[in-house]
């Protein structure tokens, strides 16, 4: 998600021209690539050259001359990087963080948004007649108390089909503690670290596994392991036909 041309506050500082005033040009074009990427690290074309134009930091007369030397910049692994640093700075970047884990549920379930769910905000997403709740903490050796507690209690009165929580990584009992939670509700709910819906969403967009093949992961009901991630991008055996 772009907001665009709106200069958000903690924006980096637009470098002192130096040097050649090429090296300038792309200088900025440089850092407006890498500011849109931390939001939409899915745009490209006339999309990608509005929002970079958006920013403020280089005419789009001057991007679309430029962008074809940027041509290796990966915005995907930019976009990871970002959260990946994020997810250690806590409650003060919590909108922030929670805007990138909306944009990795959109890119793996389609139609996904932000919703007041009990005391916190939680991302809501549908594919077909499935749904599920997301709530995501930048938050290290995450467990489950007070204000998560109730964000959990209110989301299974949601009644989704599957319920995930995301976190920079958790303590050793927290899967524990979210089973306990939701015994007999029907809910099932999964643990899933920041790194390795990162990986879901890599595998995602190069392998396309389906849409239903990632929400089955992501209805597991337990704690996510690097090897649940990395059978997602094996082939399904082929249908016998007759």
């Amino acid at each position: 998600m772009i907001w665009f041309g709106k200069q958000l506050p903690g924006l980096p500082p637009i470098p002192p021209p130096h040097g050649r005033a090429w090296a300038y040009e792309r200088n900025r074009l440089k850092y407006a690539l890498e500011w849109v990427a931390t939001r939409a690290p899915h745009l490209s074309g006339d999309a990608l050259l509005d929002a970079i134009s958006e920013t403020g930091w280089i005419e789009r007369a001057t991007a679309a001359r430029l962008l074809p030397e940027f041509r290796h910049f990966d915005a995907d692994r930019h976009f990871a990087e970002h959260l990946r640093r994020l997810s250690f700075r806590g409650a003060s970047v919590a909108e922030e963080f929670q805007l990138g884990m909306l944009r990795i549920v959109e890119d793996l379930a389609g139609a996904a948004h932000i919703a007041s769910i009990g005391p916190e905000p939680a991302i809501r997403f549908r594919h077909g007649e499935r749904e599920g709740i997301v709530l995501a903490y930048p938050e290290v050796a995450f467990s489950i108390g007070g204000n998560v507690r109730a964000a959990v209690s209110a989301a299974v009165e949601e009644m989704p089909d599957t319920l995930v929580v995301v976190a920079r990584n958790f303590q050793p009992r927290t899967a524990e503690q979210l089973a306990g939670m939701l015994a007999r509700t029907g809910v099932p709910g999964t643990l899933l670290t920041v790194n390795l819906l990162l990986g879901v969403r890599a595998i995602a967009l190069r392998y396309q596994p389906g849409t239903d093949r990632v929400i089955e992961l992501l209805s597991a009901g337990r704690l996510l392991r690097s090897a649940d991630i990395a059978r997602l991008g094996e082939r399904l055996p082929a249908t016998a036909t007759v």
